[in-house]
Order: structure tokens, then C-alpha cells, then sequence
């Protein structure tokens, strides 16, 4: 099944129809059950990655009792097994189910809240040139480092760290190379990747403690509209 494509502001085309953007989304075991306002964190991920108006087909690896919750959101194909010993085996299937394609975003379910302008801008970097895009955010601890026996050795410069978020995007050769290699793309990103502004919502969710702070985040913006 494919998406219905939305209008997407300032995409360089790179052919006729315009770029084709396939949507890999990973959903490890447990995170797939998790619920947020009564409702799944995977299906929250899907409607995410829709909502953002880019993405052409989205392939979903989840548990298979996940199915009932990818059935319920249109315009989801779910062509490969239930996820991989390792979520770079998952990315790996969900690839060579998706096909041909100008852009691949590789998402992690347990993101769902990423801004759809954040994930544009992520496809958008690729379109424009770039190998590979993420968004990152800045590192605001003091991060230090320790010996062995767990003693402050130094202190990292925290003005060129930043915390890795997704999705990850690229191009469909760096995607086949890393996955060759056997490399998670959403934890060593390969290529040349360029790196987009983050967003707070991005947070990782995989404990009732993070999502109680995502469900807190998302009253906090409802209630500031």
C-alpha cells in the first residue's frame, strides 16, 4: 500500500515525480506495547512519520503481536519477519523489502514524537546532497572522563558534543554499504552525515518513567497552543 504524498516545501526533485522516500521503522521487542494516552507508541511512530508528508512507503519489522497495531494505521506494509536477534539484522530486512528508492529514513519506534518538520528536514538534507542526515541536540552536562578504577581523568569540551536522535537518513548506497558491514544505523550512523537540528519530543521511550515525561511534554505544548 502506498502513502497518499503530501506537498513538500522546498525539496530539491531528484526526478520527474519527485524523490521517493521509503520509511524503515524499527520497533524492538517491549517497545512496541508501550502506550502513550492509551494508545501504542508504534502507532504513534507510523502516524508520526505520515504526518510529515514525505515518506512514499513505510516497512514496519515489530514483534508479530504487533500486528494488530500495524493493521490499524493505513498506508503501513509489513513485508518482513519479526525483528532480528539485532536491530541491525531488522534494518537489514526492512531494506530489502522496501525497493527502490531515492531516500531511506530509518526510524526507531521508540521515538514516535519526533516533529514532522524534523523528520522533513532530515529527508530534505539527503535530497539536497547530503550522504546522510540525523538530528542532534546539544550536550548541556558536563560530561567527564575516568580511568579504570573510576576516577575523573578530564573533561570532555561539550561544545562539539551532541546527543544522536532519528531518524536516520541517507541514500540507498550508503544504506546497502552499512548494511553489508553489519552496522545499526541509528547507533553508528555511516557516511558522511549531516547533522540537522534536533527536538526535545525526540526522546528516546522505553520506561513508564520516560513515558510519563513525553505524555508531561505533550501537555505542556497542548496547553501552550
Amino acid at each position: 500500500m502506498t502513502a497518499e504524498r503530501a506537498v513538500f516545501p522546498g525539496l530539491r526533485k531528484v526526478s520527474p515525480d519527485g524523490p521517493k522516500v521509503v520509511a524503515l521503522l524499527i520497533a524492538e521487542a517491549g517497545v512496541a506495547e508501550l502506550e502513550v494516552r492509551g494508545e501504542p507508541l508504534l502507532a504513534h511512530a507510523v502516524r508520526g512519520l505520515f504526518a510529515s508528508g514525505c515518506v512514499d512507503r513505510m516497512i514496519v519489522v515489530a514483534p508479530s503481536e504487533a500486528d494488530s497495531i500495524t493493521r490499524a494505521v493505513p498506508g503501513v506494509e509489513r513485508r518482513v519477519p519479526p525483528v532480528s536477534a539485532t536491530r541491525a539484522d531488522s534494518v537489514r530486512l526492512a531494506f530489502e523489502a522496501a525497493g527502490p528508492c531515492d531516500v531511506v529514513l530509518v526510524h526507531d519506534a521508540a521515538r514516535a514524537f519526533v516533529p514532522p518538520a524534523t523528520i522533513r528536514a532530515v529527508a530534505e538534507a539527503v535530497c539536497q546532497g547530503a550522504e546522510a542526515a540525523v538530528p542532534v541536540l546539544p550536550v548541556t552536562d558536563t560530561v567527564k572522563l575516568v580511568d579504570a578504577a573510576g576516577v575523573i581523568v578530564a573533561t570532555e569540551d561539550r561544545s562539539r558534543l551532541r546527543t544522536l536522535q532519528a531518524p536516520f537518513g541517507c541514500t540507498g548506497h550508503v544504506l546497502r554499504d552499512a548494511c553489508a558491514r553489519g552496522i545499526d544505523p541509528l547507533s553508528n550512523p555511516p557516511g558522511k552525515v549531516c547533522a540537522v537540528d534536533g527536538h526535545p519530543n525526540a526522546i528516546r521511550l522505553t520506561t513508564p518513567f520516560e513515558v510519563a515525561v513525553a505524555e508531561a511534554l505533550l501537555l505542556d505544548e497542548e496547553d501552550s497552543r
